[in-house]
């Protein structure tokens, strides 16, 4: 009987977690960068990932959509909305270029273009509720609208770097980039998935 009950408890608990964790795919590779190179990966979807030199030692990483590379589909779902340093590779808002390269750096990206125009266009009303008519409501209307667009995880670590001898300035650096997206989003040629249970959803 006590066996019984538990294969169902664990038969339960493995169903409840199959219901909560839907499966996703991932893709990886790597990147080296010399200092002032840039890099652009497509990842599909007309969407691509460049990793582009700042000329003041580091990088800036960003997704944009191919037909409009200004628009940056990480910054507007992943708070902070200011002084937010987890796109860069090296000194941003505090941080020295040894800190910044010492943890993986991970955020979540859009997918779609109108989930972009529809988040995009909540983020002045937080960082300037004042000027809104309903400025309680700014916070609460933008996590809603970021919590419910389709994204993708996107996760860059730093496997190596190298200093210049003479400057202790960055010199080299080799990157280790997954990304990862629901499995109905379509890899660009190149790019091998394989699947792998989502991340969660955080606030």
């Amino acid at each position: 009987m006590g066996r019984a009950l538990l294969s169902v408890c664990l038969l339960t608990a493995i169903v409840a977690q199959a219901e909560v964790s839907p499966s996703c795919h991932s893709a990886s590779f790597k990147v080296t960068l010399d200092v002032y190179d840039d890099f652009e990966q497509p990842l599909g979807g007309a969407l691509l990932l460049r990793v582009r030199t700042l000329k003041e030692q580091g990088w800036f990483i960003d997704i944009v959509p191919a037909e409009a590379t200004t628009n940056d589909y990480i910054y507007p779902v992943n708070p902070p909305l200011r002084f937010n340093s987890n796109q860069y590779l090296g000194a941003a808002y505090g941080e020295s270029v040894k800190s910044s390269l010492a943890y993986a750096h991970e955020m979540r990206f859009l997918l779609d273009r109108n989930d972009y125009g529809r988040v995009y266009s909540l983020i002045g009303n937080v960082l300037w509720p004042y000027q809104t008519a309903d400025p309680d409501r700014a916070l609460s209307d933008y996590r809603s609208a970021a919590k419910h667009a389709k994204k993708g995880w996107l996760k860059v670590s730093v496997s190596s770097y190298k200093l210049d001898r003479k400057t202790d300035d960055l010199a080299r650096i080799e990157l280790r980039v997954r990304v990862t997206t629901p499995v109905d989003f379509s890899f660009a040629p190149g790019l091998k998935s394989r699947t792998v249970t989502c991340p969660l959803e955080s606030d």
